[in-house]
């Protein structure tokens, strides 16, 4: 299957990097999408070839897949292993690994690399990311992802600030940048439906590579502790300090990782959480629910906002 520019150029892109474990997510995904997203921004699903099949009734005039094998640089080469072990009743998903010229990587870095290799296959001005278990739940325009003001910059001064990981994560932002390296950069830009503004992208991948002396995914895939999210928000803040990008603290999603979906308890304060007017919700799909009981929450909040 091969894939092909859109026919004109769209005001902005939504990318949903999936695979065929979250399709039924990336079913719902779409569905809201067609009932929600602005129609001047074009909705693209990168996922596997082996997979794009399944992800073809999705096809619309306005959303296309787009081969992540297409995206990736010819010397990356996806092993051929199972996506899950079985022992008995019991399975274990198995994260994809590639062959890539710095050796064995795994998918979740790959992701990674697909996100910031955006300008490859889009041919907007921005970009705006969904994964495969964010649902649209209220009307999602173009002027909130991008207007004469500049393109949204999702940016907390302050959170995060006390995690370790998180630290390591803008340590290594700044040293592929060729930055002072000092650790937590003073907010934190990870978060759901996040806008990356696309000259920055082709900018930052130029910086990484001198900076490196050699590609920049090759630098990005040597990493061992890494987010694309907080790479391209130190690259703004504090490479490119801000120009043409409309800063903001408000999430357009209200997401599930705050609470604690184990519990009756936390599903209940999950629902009735919602603050602001989020666009979409988002419950993270390594949690343990059914696709009825996610649609079930899903419905229970937009009836909330709806009151």
């Amino acid at each position: 299957m091969t894939t092909h520019p859109p026919p004109t150029r769209p005001a902005a892109a939504l990318v949903t990097v999936s695979y065929r474990g979250d399709l039924d997510l990336a079913r719902d995904l779409c569905a809201s999408v067609d009932a929600y997203l602005d129609p001047r921004v074009e909705h693209v699903l990168v996922v596997p070839r082996s997979d794009a099949s399944l992800f073809e009734p999705f096809l619309t005039e306005r959303r296309r897949i787009v081969l992540v094998e297409d995206v990736l640089p010819p010397d990356y080469r996806r092993l051929p292993l199972p996506q899950q072990l079985r022992f008995g009743p019991l399975r274990k998903r198995i994260r994809e690994t590639w062959w890539t010229p710095r050796g064995l990587v795994r998918g979740w870095i790959i992701q990674q690399v697909v996100k910031l290799s955006a300008p490859n296959y889009i041919s907007a001005p921005s970009v705006t990311f969904a994964d495969s278990d964010v649902v649209l739940v209220a009307p999602l325009e173009l002027e909130e992802l991008v207007d004469a003001c500049g393109t949204r910059f999702y940016a907390v001064p302050g959170a995060t600030a006390d995690s370790a990981m998180h630290a390591r994560w803008h340590s290594v932002a700044q040293r592929l940048l060729g930055i002072p390296v000092r650790g937590y950069s003073g907010s934190d830009y990870i978060g759901n439906l996040i806008t990356w503004r696309t000259a920055d992208i082709l900018a930052l991948q130029d910086r990484v590579g001198v900076v490196a002396g050699k590609r920049w995914d090759e630098a990005v895939i040597r990493q061992r502790a890494f987010s694309e999210y907080i790479l391209y928000g130190v690259f703004v803040d504090h490479v490119r300090f801000g120009v043409d990008a409309r800063p903001t603290t408000v999430d357009l999603v209200h997401a599930g990782w705050f609470y604690d979906l184990a519990t009756t308890a936390g599903i209940e304060e999950f629902i009735s959480g919602v603050t602001g007017s989020p666009v979409g919700v988002a419950i993270q799909s390594t949690e343990r629910f059914t696709l009825a009981e996610r649609r079930d929450i899903v419905g229970r909040i937009s009836s909330r906002m709806r009151t």
